[in-house]
């Protein structure tokens, strides 16, 4: 099967499930991680204290989602 049949099979897919994102949808939780990791990354270089709590924890954000959606499939 060419790319442009699959491409076509899995356009045809999604149309029969009826499932559209929109771009904010699909980028929504990816962007507002990364966000959170740069705010994380820059208190942990710039404050201390408080702040380096926040980085933390904000640094860690991307693990505990990442084992969580893994618990969560198996």
């Amino acid at each position: 099967m060419s790319r442009a049949e699959q491409r076509h099979a899995l356009h045809q897919e999604s149309r029969r499930s009826g499932k559209h994102y929109s771009l904010w949808q699909v980028f929504r939780w990816p962007l507002l991680i990364g966000v959170a990791s740069a705010i994380g990354l820059v208190s942990a270089l710039v404050a201390d204290g408080v702040w380096d709590a926040l980085s933390w924890a904000l640094l860690a954000l991307p693990l505990v989602v990442g084992i969580w959606y893994s618990v969560r499939r198996s």
